[in-house]
């Protein structure tokens, strides 16, 4: 298991798409945050109104923005099913007491390459910010809730990996890089939430009910949500990452050891 994984590491810090979306997420960071600081600078009247941008928030908040998610989950899928596109994953699996591995061998891999996303998209936020206190625009502040950002940042990873135990059965279980895609692209987004607020409204109506969200409890919607600085979602999110990854690692065990690898 140990020489799989770091092939899976070798093959994963030689992936194009891994090594371009990384670098999209890093630029993009820094760039929009000074360009859309300095824009709002410059039509609302001044630097004042960005005075005290806290630390924190500079941590966890290019996770709200779909632009620095959808690229972790499109490296994800193109690095799952490389294996498969190029047939050398037969080859692999024939030197294994058990092809099972690969699959747990990838989810390992993948949880390295999503805290690298996350560390990236953290640092290079805060870089940005730091970037803008030089030139005087914004006055960063603490509240000493560092170590809640960082906890923050370790459970989005873990609503991360929830979601891409469902990429990786499509990818590996169902074995079709385009679906896998096409349900990246939807998480990454968000657009599922227009789906959650139809839902919500018919389990209202039909129950009586006005407290009952369904985002609460689906792992797109948590990435957003969860903060532990604010007691938010914290509960939900450990219960939903860890029981969506343990069904679908399992189903793509399953659906993979059942099947011969082609």
């Amino acid at each position: 298991m140990a020489n799989l994984i770091k092939m899976d590491l070798r093959r994963l810090f030689h992936s194009p798409v891994f090594i371009i979306s990384l670098s999209v997420v890093g630029v993009f960071n820094i760039l929009l945050n000074v360009l859309f600081t300095i824009a709002g600078s410059f039509f609302l009247g001044g630097a004042g109104i960005f005075q005290g941008y806290d630390l924190c928030n500079a941590i966890i908040d290019p996770f709200y923005i779909s632009l620095f998610i959808l690229p972790m989950f499109i490296s994800m899928v193109s690095f799952s099913y490389a294996d498969i596109a190029n047939g050398y994953i037969k080859n692999i699996a024939g030197q294994l007491h058990r092809k099972t591995d690969l699959i747990f061998s990838k989810f390992i891999v993948i949880g390295i390459h999503n805290l690298i996303f996350l560390f990236v998209g953290a640092a290079t936020n805060v870089a940005g910010y730091l970037i803008l206190s030089a030139t005087g625009l914004i006055h960063i502040t603490s509240d000493g809730q560092i170590l809640a950002a960082i906890v923050t940042i370790l459970l989005k990873w873990m609503l991360s990996m929830a979601i891409c135990s469902i990429l990786l059965f499509i990818t590996m279980g169902i074995k079709n890089k385009n679906v896998a895609s096409i349900v990246g692209v939807i998480f990454g987004t968000g657009a599922l939430g227009l789906a959650y607020m139809g839902l919500n409204q018919g389990i209202k109506t039909i129950f009586h009910t006005e407290s009952f969200d369904l985002g609460e409890f689906m792992p797109d919607t948590l990435i957003n949500t969860v903060n532990v600085g604010a007691n938010t979602a914290v509960i939900n999110t450990v219960i939903v990452s860890v029981v969506c990854s343990v069904i679908f690692l399992a189903l793509t065990y399953k659906v993979f050891g059942s099947r011969d690898v082609k």
